[in-house]
Parts: C-alpha cells; structure tokens; sequence
C-alpha cells in the first residue's frame, strides 16, 4: 500500500490500527465504519473472536447493538463496538485459544449464508456447536436455545429486511 503524497503520517496511522478480528480473514486490513477492527494484545485470541463473532450470539449481539437500515442493513460505530457484549477471551486457557486456530483453519474454506438465514445454515450451526460446547464448555442445552435464538431473530423484520426466505430454507439445530 502506498500513501498519498503529504498523507504519509496519516496512512501510517490508518495502517497501525490494522487487525485481523472482524470477519473471517487472515490478513490484517483496515477497518471501517460498518466493519471495524478490533486489536487483542494477544493476537492468538483473533481467532477466537473471530468464531464468536460470525456466529448466531456475535451476529446478534452486534444487531443488537448496531443501527438499522431498512433494507437490514446494520451499522456499528467504532464507539459503540467498544460496548459489544461478547465473550471474554482473555479467559481463554491456552488449550481453548489453540483449539479456536484450529477450527477458525477448518471453517476458512466453508461458505456461509447471509445472516438473515443462520438458522438454516447447516454451516453456521456447526459453527455454533464449535465456539459453544467444543470452544467454551457449553452443554448441549445452551446450543439448542441458540439455534432456536437464531430462529427468531431470522424471523424479525430488521434482520430479514423484508427478503423472501428461499423455500428450501429450512431450520437447522
């Protein structure tokens, strides 16, 4: 990447606030209004991070706490992603931080439906049984009432944004 002329201190700036934890990558980019990064002292507890928040409870949790277009479009400010309600990763033994690589590494290559349908992506569930029971200890109770958690938001108007479900849309436990 190259800074304009003048802009070099700026884009300096820009580019150090670069992370990983946001959506599923592994290479570090800079965030934005609708997408911003967040940066662990840790850097292994990206991928951690990086689980929950594409699962059911971090894809609600932001919805909850992000602003809402119509079309079910939801943004977040840098101020408000300070306020997210998630997991605290700092808690994490090594066993579970390493473990969160290894599946962050299975589920890179692995396609994912929009939001709107992550109670019908066969995907996302196992996701959720991952980051719930295998990554955090969870019982299988806590999984069931996530992917029925999952049910009902799909189903709210700001999620869906008045997209027709496609007929094979099937809810997955």
């Amino acid at each position: 990447m190259r800074a304009r002329q003048g802009m070099e201190q700026r884009a300096s700036q820009v580019w150090a606030s670069a992370g990983r934890a946001h959506l599923f990558t592994e290479r570090e980019s800079v965030g934005g209004r609708v997408w911003p990064n967040v940066n662990f002292d840790d850097k292994r507890i990206d991928y951690a991070f990086a689980l929950w928040g594409n699962s059911a409870v971090g894809l609600l949790c932001y919805w909850w706490r992000s602003t809402r277009q119509p079309s079910s479009k939801a943004t977040i400010t840098i101020h408000v992603a300070e306020t997210l309600p998630v997991f605290d990763f700092r808690t994490l033994s090594d066993g579970q931080i390493a473990f969160a690589q290894e599946v962050f590494q299975d589920f890179l290559t692995k396609e994912f439906e929009p939001a709107y349908l992550a109670d019908a992506d066969p995907n996302r569930a196992l996701l959720d049984r991952r980051v719930l029971c295998d990554m955090l200890g969870f019982d299988d109770d806590v999984y069931l009432g996530v992917r029925r958690l999952a049910a009902k938001w799909c189903a709210e108007p700001s999620v869906h944004g008045g997209k027709p479900r496609p007929p094979d849309a099937r809810f997955v436990a």
